[in-house]
């Protein structure tokens, strides 16, 4: 993707033409001449009628280093979650994250544990030399829903009594009541009677999966 700027010894009133391996390169008739490619590079400057062929010049062109991102598992977590992505790997090769385009500090490893939503790509330097970035790979981060319990009365009842513990809800969202973090076999309500002494929790799951 780089080039190399070549310039010969101007001469008033020559003309020039710029050689690939002793072969003319088409329309490469200037002073100076851009090598985009590899190869031994000549100039024939002519002058007068007399012309002359320069020493050749060594360019070497290197093809950039791949640069691409594989996800451990689906790009789209629940938040709380994180999304493991790994570049490629290679002899000699340095990292760089982005997220959004922009560097994340100190992301210079060749996998990164991606725990915000964004757009993440990876550049990848070969030798400190040549680099290419990679296409992006998107992160999504599912909000979570609100898990809490009220209780309608008091925590301490009497044998035999019970208080009732309503969840927080909105529509969609799936129940599982738990004690002492023990899932309760059809405690799937929004609400649940408690008659045992015990620690509760519900499991509120949204129409997300979260």
């Amino acid at each position: 993707g780089g080039s190399v700027s070549l310039s010969a010894a101007q001469v008033t009133g020559a003309t020039y033409q710029w050689n690939n391996g002793g072969n003319p390169v088409v329309g490469a008739t200037s002073s100076t001449f851009s090598a985009t490619a590899t190869g031994n590079y000549t100039v024939t400057v002519t002058s007068n009628g007399c012309s002359a062929t320069s020493a050749a010049v060594a360019v070497t062109i290197t093809p950039p280093p791949a640069a691409t991102i594989t996800a451990s598992g689906s790009t789209t977590v629940c938040a709380g979650n994180t999304v493991t992505l790994n570049a490629n790997t290679g002899a000699n090769l340095s990292y760089q994250w982005l997220l959004n385009g922009a560097p994340i500090n100190g992301a210079t490893a060749q996998s990164y544990t991606a725990a915000v939503a964004g757009s993440y790509t990876v550049t990848v330097s070969q030798g400190g030399n040549c680099s290419a970035t990679s296409s992006a790979a998107t992160v999504n981060i599912l909000a979570a829903p609100q898990a809490t319990v009220t209780a309608s009365g008091p925590l301490a009842i009497c044998q035999g009594g019970s208080v009732n513990l309503t969840a927080s809800q909105a529509a969609g969202n799936t129940y599982q009541w738990q004690v002492n973090g023990a899932n309760i076999a059809g405690a799937t309500n929004s609400s649940y009677a408690a008659n045992a002494a015990g620690s509760y929790a519900v499991v509120v799951t949204s129409t997300n999966g979260c």
